[in-house]
């Protein structure tokens, strides 16, 4: 089997018509192929491996979120040599190269729900909204590296195939991502025309949020070595909590985007 990765780019998109009750390949044929394919690579490392409930996997920040999806070129035989009682070939090996899914990440705007509170336990998700519509703006509490004022964006969701971990693709995908946001550092800033100043949770065009490179990522706590390798540190003031019957942390980054965040 050989293997030549690629990425594939997934903006927000309208995911009206998921059944979270149902397998990827079981969704309508409304819903994007490449997000498909990033739920196929959850539901086998999430729900399948690590015993996540296939119905808690997919939340509502999927459709406003970004995806990555990486494949790989797998060739597989489909029909093998056959030979005579000579050793003769009577017919030839047939193969076939496909695209396989093979890892998968998210990006989500924000506003976020409130951090998680040191200490608790979660199910269902409840720190991602189950509603169609985003959480409204809020200030959240202080944490070591957030002020609970400050606009973040968050990066999770990674997933990658038993078979193809170790050989370098989380990175390859938490780097196209972080690449990505800092080429365009103001896609998710919010517009006061289709928002309202109302439902921004502000009373003058100075205090409109925008981000300026802050990242967070709620990490399984038994990966947070890698997560510091990409550049994360570790939030003490979050404090660690269990979402899904794993144990997280609470990690940031600021990324560099000179001020290209800064509204003029």
């Amino acid at each position: 089997m050989a293997a030549t990765p690629f990425i594939v780019f997934q903006g927000p998109t309208n995911l009206e018509g998921y059944n979270r009750k149902r397998r990827p390949s079981e969704q309508p044929a409304s819903i994007p192929k490449t997000f498909l394919d990033a739920m196929e690579v959850r539901e086998q490392v999430f729900v399948l491996e690590q015993g996540v409930p296939l119905e808690n996997e997919y939340d509502s920040d999927d459709a406003r979120a970004c995806h990555w999806v990486i494949y790989a070129s797998v060739n597989t035989i489909i029909e093998p040599e056959e030979t005579d009682a000579a050793g003769n070939i009577v017919k030839q090996q047939q193969s076939a190269t496909k695209s396989q899914p093979i890892g998968t990440i998210r990006l989500v705007p924000f506003p976020h729900t409130p951090h998680p509170e040191p200490g608790a336990s979660y199910t269902l998700d409840p720190l991602e909204s189950t509603s169609s519509e985003p959480p409204p703006y809020i200030v959240d509490r202080a944490t070591t590296y957030h002020d609970g004022k400050e606009p973040y964006i968050k990066l999770g969701r990674i997933a990658i195939l038993k078979e193809f971990r170790g050989s370098g693709i989380a990175k390859i995908l938490v780097n196209a991502a972080m690449t990505w946001v800092q080429q365009n550092p103001t896609y998710f800033n919010p517009s006061v025309e289709i928002m309202g100043m109302n439902n921004l949770g502000t009373s003058s065009t100075d205090e409109i949020p925008v981000w300026q490179g802050l990242m967070c990522v709620h990490a399984q706590e038994q990966v947070a070595k890698a997560w510091e390798r990409w550049g994360f540190h570790l939030d003490e003031g979050m404090g660690t909590w269990v979402e899904e019957g794993i144990d997280h942390v609470g990690m940031f980054q600021r990324l560099n985007i000179g001020n290209q965040g800064i509204l003029p």
